[in-house]
């Protein structure tokens, strides 16, 4: 019930005045609250009031607790449905943070069952259809509860609505993804709670919500004990004490609470399962609940009665027109923040679901690991080759060819391989994919990932293992940097056909192939030098080298300039080696770079900046205020993709127009790196790969993404994309595998 506020307590959180105590626990306090504002002409007697989550005041809140609970609310703008409280707004900046969800008149099942006893049965079926469907809800958009209990199910006076979701992390300072954390009220997870967060999938929901069942149908939960570790014992051996479940529910709960959840029903099953013709409008509460709801009701009433309703403005003359960019149906925390109607689920316990990733790759062992390998040129994307290294702009666009089914490699099935291959990368051509890592210069088919053939590397100091990599493939040769020298080795069996030695042996990063010519650092301090070599052709001349006085740099071709970016930015035009207008190195903040029609792309501390490589004195920002941004991808027509923490955002280049904005808590503790693969755009991480519909049309998602097996935080892999199938190598230790698009 409500409390009431305490002699000498705060009565004001952001833009709420607070009128009585719901409730606490943990870091945090809940507050029945009313806008400021006035609530529209004709609305009910509840109009305005929320539910209003805060921590406990005088907590030092350090910047990990706001940027977590930014997530938890761009977490709950992300689900959308009537059977979960609605998210109203929320603030993680200023000096309380706090959230505020629709008020739900009504007790808690735990509340309810302890003051009048369990539900009675035709009850405990509508209410469980409900709470299946709004776990649908929550899985569609890739969210796990995982804390679904009797306490967080709010039985509201048109059906029961689910609550305390996506705050956990915040209020409760909980790492969810920590190994050896279980996650989850005693009693109320699932066998994979037991095992570690990261096992968990959307059947563990289902599990959990058999357990709320069998609680609301007897009183007792299933697996309570005194004991806890009892209760851990009989979760983690399918050992639930049904025998006062109705008979009728006994069967349905027992299938929601299998040990494995492959044998449990999927949410939409369940709902079916429970009440195959629907539940019935009004929702049908029995006598006890309804008067625990009106007893709410009147509380709440009385509460707001206490403090003036605010004077309602006059009414604008019209509405805003929405901004013509908004085109996904999830938004961003600055949206959820000021939308006041968004409607989703506050649920404990969110996390962003790596088992909605699973898919079957034929490995049994699926893989991921760290994008970074660029995509292949515009005549790679027409041509029947893919080769990662030689998009001279890096853009990580793999064009149409990159997404037709019928592209990929003859007789190709999943597979993974051992280590040490691909830590510096892979090029895809001709059925031959060839990669760089401990082991040298490795060719592995690409249909079946068998070695075909092997160019060892040297070891010891001055090996040059920093520049070590693939950097083409042209005319049927391979060209790499091995053993202090740039070679072409024949793509059918290693045999070397061709070598230049590299200024002290020692090859920079960044190496870049465009037009027939490999751009390339060499060297260090004043006899570093950058070098233009011609690679096609019968003399191969080495076209021109240049003092260049830094090894670790990336290196960028189009438009007849070549861009180096390290320290600072650096231009040079690619047929004398020209120096050019570049951008000093106090002005320089540039990672993951990229180039699109002269324009230099960077990930800056705080969005992209966009450089005119023609005019590079004026710079313009993109994705302004996009904090822990990974590489972004270019697609041809200039939509820029990128990913930060919880979102995925898309631009347009021409004019910085935003497109769409994503809400993705997948990406919850990270970013993900971006490729373009025909009309999507691919964001992967250290275990996932995710697809957006590049054009924001429709829902996205627009489906489930890939779950692979790399190391865990880890590295993010590169990526090269052939039809449906994907091909990664991890920088951390250099396995390699190749598994199913989603």
């Amino acid at each position: 019930m409500i409390e009431p506020l305490a002699p000498g307590s705060r009565t004001r959180i952001g833009p709420y005045r607070l009128l009585g105590r719901l409730g606490a626990g943990g870091m945090g306090e809940v507050y029945l609250a009313r806008a400021d504002t006035a609530p529209a002409v004709g609305a009910g007697p509840l109009a305005g009031l929320v539910a209003l989550k805060t921590v406990l005041a005088g907590l030092d809140l350090d910047d990990g607790f706001r940027v977590r609970f930014r997530r938890e609310i761009a977490a709950a703008g992300a689900v959308r449905s009537p059977h979960s409280a609605a998210l109203v707004a929320g603030d993680e900046k200023g000096g309380t943070p706090w959230l505020a969800t629709e008020y739900v008149p009504g007790p808690s099942l735990a509340e309810a069952v302890s003051r009048t006893g369990p539900l009675p049965e035709a009850v405990v079926r509508a209410v469980g259809s409900r709470l299946a469907l709004a776990l649908a809800d929550m899985h569609a958009v890739r969210v796990l509860h995982r804390d679904l209990k009797p306490g967080n199910v709010l039985l509201g006076p048109d059906g029961p609505k689910v609550i305390d979701f996506g705050i956990a992390q915040a209020f409760e300072a909980t790492q969810l993804t920590r190994t050896g954390v279980v996650v989850g009220s005693p009693g109320y997870i699932s066998p994979e709670h037991v095992d570690g967060s990261t096992a968990l999938v959307p059947a563990s929901d289902v599990f959990c919500l058999g357990a709320v069942l069998a609680f609301a149908a007897c009183g007792r939960g299933p697996f309570d004990d005194p004991d806890m570790a009892a209760v851990i014992f009989r979760i983690a051996h399918g050992e639930p004490e049904l025998d006062r479940v109705p008979a009728g529910l006994r069967a349905v709960i027992e299938r929601c609470l299998a040990p494995r959840p492959e044998d449990r029903p999927t949410p939409h099953e369940l709902a079916g399962l429970l009440a195959p013709g629907g539940v019935p409008e009004p929702f049908p509460w029995h006598p006890a609940v309804r008067e625990q709801c009106a007893a709410h009701r009147d509380m709440a009433l009385r509460c707001a009665e206490s403090v003036p309703v605010p004077v309602a403005p006059p009414p604008p003359a019209a509405p805003p027109t929405p901004p013509a960019f908004v085109r996904s149906r999830r938004r961003g925390p600055l949206v959820v923040m000021a939308a006041l109607a968004v409607v989703c689920a506050v649920l404990v316990g969110v996390v962003f679901l790596p088992g909605l990733l699973d898919g079957d790759d034929g490995t049994g062992d699926p893989a991921a690991a760290r994008p970074g390998g660029p995509a292949p040129s515009a005549a790679a994307r027409t041509g029947p080759t893919v080769v990662a290294a030689a998009d001279s702009a890096r853009t990580d666009d793999f064009g149409a060819r990159g997404a037709d089914l019928a592209v990929r490699p003859a007789g190709w099935k999943p597979w993974t391989t051992g280590e040490h291959l691909g830590e510096h990368g892979c090029l895809l051509s001709a059925g031959t994919l060839v990669c760089s890592g401990e082991r040298g210069v490795t060719a592995l088919d690409a249909a079946k990932g068998t070695r075909r053939w092997n160019v060892p590397e040297r070891s010891g100091a001055g090996s040059g293992e920093e520049g070590r990599s693939v950097v083409t493939a042209v005319d049927g040769t391979v060209y790499a940097f091995v053993q202090g020298a740039l070679v072409g080795l024949r793509l059918t069996d290693g045999k070397e056909v061709w070598r230049r030695a590299v200024p002290d042996g020692r090859p920079g990063t960044g190496a870049v192939y465009s037009d027939g010519v490999v751009f390339y650092v060499s060297g260090a301090g004043s006899a570093a030098r950058l070098t233009a070599q011609q690679i096609t052709g019968e003399e191969k001349p080495e076209k021109w080298a240049v003092e260049y006085a830094e090894s670790d740099a990336t290196l960028l071709a189009g438009d007849g300039r070549v861009v180096a970016v390290g320290s600072g930015i650096q231009i040079f035009d690619t047929r004398s080696g020209e120096r050019l207008q570049g951008v000093g190195e106090e002005d320089t903040e540039c990672a993951h770079p990229l180039l699109k029609d002269g324009d230099l792309i960077c990930v800056a501390p705080d969005g992209l900046t966009v450089t005119d490589t023609s005019a590079p004195d004026g710079r313009r920002i993109l994705a302004e205020g996009m904090a822990g941004v990974m590489k972004p991808a270019v697609a041809g027509d200039g939509t820029v993709v990128v990913s930060a923490p919880g979102e995925v955002r898309a631009f347009r280049l021409r004019d910085g127009e935003e497109l769409w904005h994503h809400v993705d808590t997948l990406l919850d503790e990270k970013s993900g790196n971006v490729s373009i693969v025909g009309d999507q755009a691919f964001v992967h991480d250290d275990i996932t790969v995710s697809p957006y519909e590049l054009d924001g049309s429709g829902e996205n998602p627009p489906g489930p993404g890939k779950l692979f097996n790399m190391p865990i935080q880890g590295t993010p892999p590169s990526l090269i994309a052939y039809g449906d199938a994907l091909f990664l190598s991890s920088p951390d230790d250099g396995r390699v595998l190749s598994g199913f698009a989603p």
